[in-house]
Parts: structure tokens; C-alpha cells; sequence
């Protein structure tokens, strides 16, 4: 057998891959094909954290979540929401008696997912892992989640050495650490082969200059969110020529301020969260970004699109090496005056996808797929879902 054939199946339970947000069900896209090609058992578990996110994120893929669970998110506080998260993923271990668990990133789900394996004996592979900024808890909560999922997951890929470095600085070393790329460029390579979707065209001018604006972090919340508007606004008032799109998070406090901010602007077109396909074609059409989100830094650098990050840190500083990204404070002057500057300078040169781009080359989930298919056929299984790890509880 070679190395490139599909591994056998043992005699368990399957993979079970877990998402709970469009980004999460969009990065696992690779393994969801690439395991079952090494004869791996696959079932992606929906955890209901954005309800129908999921399903939507998957669909212009041909692919859809095997299971939705429907967690109970008592008072609705972010401590209720992963012990009802966890709960739901915990019942789900139990029906599907998992031979190894996937999480991806930072989420909700990330965390109370890896929390249900731990406590029930399943081993536990995090992708995209190894992410850190300086502070323990900034951004909130997605540092604290990722560092804690760190000290309990048994493999880690991470996408960038830097991520492996923070690791490997943690005292997670050895075979159970590999640099692999992030697996939204395995998506990006794919989408950008196609041609652009029609729908593209109804949602802005063919010829404006495009603005594309995402806000959806805790820390630009509420009223914080204010100033990126107002910002944003004045940058339409300087530059007549320019057009904005602005897809809306699913949080409701988030599209209630833009809704506020932005609804009936001209120049501003307000959207629910678009179709990858769609989402993708439009950036690389953009002349700007500006944006808290972490997926588009990984993104841009490939597009050539220069990229506003309006947070006070950022977890993926390979991405302001590039050229594409400089992070701002979200003052309204620093904002604007940063827009200026990004918008009068040369576009930057995209990345092409080989193994040294910022973030891998496009072929990350089959060498994840290939590592845990090797895990799953040589790992004797010890304990199951309800028996917990005494190798793994020992080091708690």
C-alpha cells in the first residue's frame, strides 16, 4: 500500500467533525473530502451555536451538516451558551461513539466541544490551532478559548510556523504538532477557480470602486461598533465615487447598530452573510477592506486587497508582513486617515499559493486528512465515549 492509498477503517465509530459557524463549516470543508477518501467514516455535527449558518456555509459546496443539535442556551450568557453547547455534544458522543473528534479555531463550539471529548475519552484533533496574541484575553473570548483547547487537545495543526512556535512555547511539542496551512486557502484556491457568481452583479456597481466592511468581534460591540461606522461614513463622504458592501453578522445587537448606521445609504448595500462563492468575488474586487474578522487576513494576502484591521491586536501577524493588512485602533480619525492611505497606494501583489505564502498553499486538509487517518488506524482503542482517559486525565 502506498502512502497516497485510503487507509483502512478500523472497526469504530467515525470522525466526527464539529461547527457551529459559517467560517468553522467553511475551513473544514477539505477534511469533510478528504477524509472519506482515505476511507475515514466522516459525520459533521451542526452544534446549532448560529443556527442554520452551518447548512448555508456548506450548501454551494454540495455538502450539508450529517447531524444539527439544538443546544440549550438558558439565560443566553456566553458560561450558558457552552455548558448548553457542551451538554448537546456530549449527548451526540454518546450516540455516535466517535473514534476522534474535530474542532476548529476558536468558538463556542470549539471549546465546549473539546470540553465533551475530554470528559468522554475521545481523543481530540484541533485544526487551525496555535493562534495567539499577546494578551491572555484580548480578543475576548476567542484567545481564551484557543489556549484552552490548546491544553487539551491530543493533535494540533497548526497553519503557520509562528502558530506552531506559540505551541511549541507551551510546552506542546513532539509529533502531535504539525504546520500543515490554514484550510480556507484549500476553499479560497477552489472558489477562485470558478467563475464569478451572477448575483455579484446585483449587489454592486459594475464599475465603483468597492468598500467591503465586516464587524462582528465583541470588542466593536455596541456602542464600540460607532466610531467604524461613523468612519465609514465619512469615507463616503470624502470619496463620492465609492461603493460599500456590508454583509451582516448574525448577531442581532451587531446588525441592529448597522442597521442604525448604514440602512438607506445610497452608496451603502446591507446584506445577510453571502454565499463563500459570492463573499470571495467580492473582495477580490475591492479596493479596501475594513474589517475585524480573522478569516479575511488570511484571505487578502492571496487576493491582493489591502486590508483595514480595526482591532487592537491580531492573532495573525503573517498577515501584516504581507503587505495587505495594517491594523488600526477603531478611532474614527485613525480609521479614516489609514483608508486614505491604503486606497492612494499601489495594490498589493497577491500571494501565489505555494508553501511559502503566509498561510500554506492550498493543500492543507489533505495532509491533515493523511495524519489523522494514520492516528485513527494505529491508536488502540483504550477507552471509549463515557470512559474517560486515564492517560489523558493525568495530565489535566
Amino acid at each position: 500500500m502506498t502512502s497516497d492509498s485510503p487507509d483502512p477503517q478500523p472497526p469504530h465509530g467515525p470522525a466526527v467533525l464539529l461547527a457551529g459557524t459559517r467560517p468553522e463549516a467553511l475551513k473544514l470543508i477539505p477534511l469533510l473530502r478528504a477524509l472519506p477518501e482515505r476511507g475515514v467514516k466522516t459525520v459533521l455535527v451542526d452544534s446549532g451555536q448560529h443556527p442554520g449558518m452551518v447548512a448555508a456555509a456548506l450548501a454551494p459546496f454540495g455538502l450539508a451538516p450529517a447531524e444539527g443539535l439544538a443546544p440549550s442556551r438558558g439565560s443566553g450568557s456566553l458560561a450558558a451558551t457552552v455548558r448548553g453547547l457542551r451538554e448537546s455534544v456530549h449527548e451526540a458522543i454518546r450516540r455516535l461513539a466517535p473514534r476522534l473528534m474535530v474542532v476548529h479555531g476558536d468558538t463556542s463550539t470549539t471549546y465546549a466541544g473539546a470540553l465533551a471529548a475530554r470528559a468522554a475519552g475521545v481523543p481530540l484533533s484541533h485544526v487551525e490551532a496555535g493562534l495567539r496574541t499577546a494578551h491572555p484575553l484580548r480578543p475576548f473570548p476567542e484567545e481564551l478559548f484557543r489556549r484552552r483547547v490548546g491544553s487539551l487537545a491530543d493533535l494540533h495543526f497548526a497553519p503557520t510556523t509562528e502558530a506552531t512556535a506559540n505551541l511549541r512555547r507551551e510546552g506542546i511539542t513532539g509529533r502531535c504538532v504539525e504546520t500543515v496551512g490554514n484550510t480556507i486557502i484549500d476553499v479560497l484556491r477552489e472558489t477562485l477557480g470558478r467563475p464569478a457568481p451572477h448575483a455579484l452583479r446585483e449587489l454592486v456597481p459594475p464599475r465603483a470602486p468597492l468598500v467591503v466592511v465586516t464587524f462582528h468581534r465583541r470588542e466593536n460591540v455596541g456602542r464600540r461598533l460607532d466610531p467604524l461606522c461613523l468612519a465609514v461614513l465619512e469615507l463616503l463622504c470624502s470619496r463620492p465615487d465609492l461603493h460599500v458592501l456590508c454583509p451582516q453578522h448574525p448577531n442581532p445587537a451587531v446588525r441592529a447598530r448597522l442597521q442604525r448606521r448604514f440602512a438607506g445609504h445610497p452608496r451603502i448595500t446591507l446584506t445577510d452573510p453571502l454565499p463563500y462563492p459570492v463573499f470571495v468575488h467580492a473582495l477580490a474586487r475591492a479596493a479596501l477592506v475594513v474589517t475585524d474578522s480573522g478569516g479575511i487576513q488570511e484571505e487578502a494576502p492571496y487576493l491582493g486587497v489591502p486590508v483595514l484591521v480595526a482591532r487592537e491586536n491580531t492573532e495573525r501577524p503573517e498577515a501584516l508582513t504581507t503587505g495587505t493588512t495594517r491594523l488600526v485602533a477603531a478611532d474614527p480619525q485613525l480609521v479614516l486617515d489609514a483608508a486614505h492611505e491604503l486606497l492612494a497606494a499601489p495594490r498589493p501583489r497577491a500571494q501565489a499559493f505555494d508553501r511559502t505564502a503566509p498561510f500554506g498553499d492550498g493543500r492543507a486538509g489533505e495532509r491533515i486528512a493523511r495524519r489523522l487517518a494514520h492516528f485513527i488506524r494505529s491508536r488502540p482503542r483504550t477507552s471509549g465515549p463515557g470512559q474517560p482517559n486515564p492517560a489523558r486525565e493525568a495530565t489535566a
